[in-house]
């Protein structure tokens, strides 16, 4: 069961703005979830579980973050080259989706097509899927990977940092 307080403040928080359904999807994901694990017997899903995955406003740049964290130094500077790549900002101010192939970021990075593969299926997993194509494929270095929502560029504020950075040196250049 869900509130219908909770409800209420989806509605709210969405608005009628439909760009925002991906996001008041993901949101309501990471609410169930954490409902599951915290609920006390017979509580539906409440404003209390909403609230503890960061609403709609930032539930998808904690998870992200999430993933993120679970990497390691070298894995970081990876992800963030990776995500660098994927992504570009144009004179307009918008975020766009820039697929690149593993092989490539592999070469922008010194690393191994391995080791970028790990970065992505840390992005990728069942419950995270912030990149693209989904978990059922295989990746090779051919592979093109990329976001799998825009409004990931907007809300997660780590990438939007490193999509601003990019914009601003290839505006130096």
């Amino acid at each position: 069961k869900i509130s219908t307080r909770l409800v209420k403040k989806l509605l709210s928080d969405i608005g009628d703005n439909q760009d925002q359904l991906p996001i008041m999807q993901h949101a309501l994901m990471r609410t169930w979830d954490y409902w599951v694990a915290n609920r006390d017997p017979g509580e539906p899903m409440d404003i209390r579980h909403y609230n503890a995955i960061g609403r709609i406003s930032q539930a998808l740049s904690l998870h992200a973050n999430e993933a993120y964290d679970e990497l390691s130094a070298i894995e970081k500077e990876i992800a963030e080259a990776l995500f660098k790549s994927v992504t570009e900002k144009n004179q307009e101010n918008q975020g766009l989706r820039r697929p690149a192939k593993i092989r490539l970021i592999s070469e922008l990075t010194g690393s191994t097509e391995e080791e970028v593969i790990t970065v992505v299926e840390c992005f990728r997993k069942r419950g995270r899927s912030f990149l693209m194509p989904g978990a059922h494929m295989t990746l090779t270095g051919s592979t093109n990977i990329e976001l799998s929502h825009e409004s990931l560029m907007r809300i997660w504020t780590r990438l939007s940092n490193w999509v601003e950075e990019e914009f601003e040196s290839a505006q130096l250049y």
